[in-house]
């Protein structure tokens, strides 16, 4: 690296407010992946030998995410909004809530939040219908929907209109 060039964790002008590796950042990463994984459990819980959508879809949200900048701040404001609305209703945030509770929450989230919340089930349902141990377990085979990795034998075209026309151009 050359001299006087910014980097993540220099805490000169140019740099980030505080460092990747800083406690805090950590605490709330893992705080928010919790909180997610909650979410998504309420959204699909785990029923007649499903897993719920907080261990299997969980990954896919979060890469999403780190993927799209726009992503990751909707579902940073979007969880925000979550918490707070939870902590109206119970001190302890949305984990400790009973299911019928955390769904009258999300309710309330989706009307305040609805790009948010479209967002979420969007990229929630991607990650869960598409993970194998789902796709598997609701019995459909893994792959290209159609032809079902086989390729379907074309007709060639009829070209005997062009064929009989002849060229459209003058050979020079």
């Amino acid at each position: 690296m050359r001299r006087r060039e910014p980097d993540l964790d220099d805490p000169g002008g140019g740099a980030l407010h505080r460092r990747r590796n800083h406690p805090e950042t950590l605490v709330t990463l893992a705080a928010r992946r919790n909180l997610l994984a909650v979410v998504l459990d309420t959204l699909v819980p785990a029923s007649a030998g499903f897993p719920g959508a907080g261990a299997i879809a969980l990954d896919h949200v979060l890469a999403v995410a780190a993927g799209a900048p726009e992503i990751d701040a909707l579902l940073s404001g979007g969880l925000a909004a979550i918490e707070d609305a939870a902590r109206a209703v119970g001190d302890a945030g949305l984990a400790p809530l009973d299911q019928d509770r955390r769904e009258r929450v999300l309710r309330g989230v989706e009307q305040s939040h609805p790009v948010f919340f479209d967002a979420l089930v969007h990229h929630a349902y991607d990650g869960y219908y598409s993970h194998p141990a789902i796709v598997a377990r609701l019995g459909l085979e893994p792959g290209p929907l159609h032809p079902r990795g086989h390729r379907v034998a074309a007709e060639p075209p009829d070209l005997s209109r062009v064929t009989t026309r002849g060229p459209l151009y003058r050979r020079v």
